[in-house]
């Protein structure tokens, strides 16, 4: 039986926006952290505080939801 989860997104490691997802996202775009801060149109610092594994770091933030359904949408 299919889920949900592997009707939209059957590549990613979890379920929507999370730091993997993230990573896995850049890496099989081949995108830098750099490229991508660019593309989205937000300083490199955010991408890595959105990459950042420890949620309750300082250090990590949450990416916006409607910033993560334009990511998948970049070529």
């Amino acid at each position: 039986q299919t889920s949900l989860r592997d009707f939209i997104m059957p590549d990613f490691p979890e379920i929507g926006y999370t730091p993997a997802n993230l990573r896995f996202l850049l890496e099989s775009k081949g995108w830098t952290q750099k490229q991508f801060a660019e593309k989205i149109g937000k300083a490199e610092r955010t991408v890595r505080q959105w990459l950042n594994p420890d949620l309750l770091s300082r250090n990590h933030a949450d990416m916006p939801h409607c910033l993560w359904l334009i990511a998948l949408e970049l070529e």
